[in-house]
């Protein structure tokens, strides 16, 4: 796992990031779709350019947010170092989010950006849990929808996990 940084130092790098996903689908869109080969080759090729970082920037960016609420709302009077796996280089062991007060795990958090738990986003949030509930720490599944936020806590109740939802 990493040192969260300078956050300022981050967020400007992923606005670089988000700004050339946004440039390659404006060339994208102005290519003409005159025949069905071309225009899926050119569609390929998008994909190989922005689909990556289309998953991995929001991923990122809801980590540091999380980080920043569970500092400012949950744990303020701690002086919390935070390490993280920016792009789910993690290993399985590793959460997305982790804090530390003087070395001692604190906080384990894994982040979905998913918004529908349905397939296989269903079937990961389960293994996912139960990775969770096995780390260090108080430990939170940070999530953005409703749809997310009651599978989740479905599960986690079924289950008998001590898991706190975040809902961001």
């Amino acid at each position: 796992m990493e040192r969260i940084g300078d956050v300022s130092s981050i967020e400007r790098r992923l606005i670089t990031e988000l700004k050339e996903v946004f440039s390659d689908i404006q060339l994208a869109g102005k290519s003409k779709v005159d025949d069905l080969e071309s225009s899926l080759e050119m569609l390929k090729t998008l994909r190989g350019l922005v689909y990556e970082k289309m998953n991995q920037i929001p991923h990122e960016a809801l980590i540091l947010k999380t980080a920043k609420l569970l500092q400012d709302e949950f744990y303020p009077n701690i002086h919390i170092e935070w390490l993280w796996n920016p792009r789910q280089t993690g290993k399985k062991s590793e959460p997305d989010l982790q804090g530390l007060d003087k070395e001692k795990v604190i906080v384990s958090a894994e982040i979905t950006t998913s918004s529908k738990s349905q397939g296989t986003i269903n079937t990961r949030m389960a293994f996912v849990l139960q990775k969770l509930s096995a780390m260090p720490g108080d430990k939170y599944y940070v999530v953005t929808t409703e749809d997310m936020e009651h599978s989740a806590k479905s599960k986690i109740s079924s289950l008998g996990y001590q898991i706190n939802i975040l809902r961001v």
